[in-house]
């Protein structure tokens, strides 16, 4: 009897092994093997978020601006580009671009250079371009959906 008994314990052993390697190799659990009763459906499973496509509008041409420094000038050279996931925005960005640049340039001429040359100072000065477009967008436009500006050129001299 004892022969016989090592045998089958070794099989059952193999068997639940084996069931469980399976388990966890299909990422499915002992209960969700098992089907739903009818007319019970499993939950869906989370659909992902859908991907809205970005646009940008570049501001062209650069800004210049000019601002007091230490005894002479100091310039400025920025490229400002608006990202927006509205397609329809991309025309009135456009369209009121004077507007824009008038308010940017009049906001920063006014600025430092001392603390533009952090990254806190650029930060600073990138969200209040934010709110530059973003005012002018909701005045003239109606709508500020947009939702963020880039430097991508950033001098100082």
């Amino acid at each position: 009897m004892k022969q016989l008994l090592v045998p089958i314990l070794l099989a059952l052993n193999l068997i639940l092994t084996g069931s469980v390697l399976a388990l966890a190799i299909t990422g499915r659990t002992a209960v969700s093997a098992v089907p739903a009763p009818p007319g019970e459906e499993e939950p869906a499973a989370p659909q992902p978020e859908e991907i809205k496509p970005t646009f940008y509008h570049e501001f062209k041409p650069e800004i210049v601006i000019n601002f007091p420094g230490d005894g002479h000038p100091r310039y400025m050279q920025l490229s400002l580009t608006a990202v927006t996931h509205d397609e329809s925005v991309l025309p009135a960005l456009e369209l009121h671009e004077p507007a824009i640049r008038n308010d940017l340039l009049m906001r920063f001429s006014g600025l430092e250079a001392t603390p533009l040359a952090s990254r806190d100072g650029k930060e600073n000065m990138r969200m209040q371009a934010l709110e530059a477009v973003r005012q002018i967008m909701a005045q003239r436009h109606g709508s500020d959906a947009v939702e963020d500006v880039y430097f991508t050129r950033f001098v100082m001299q």
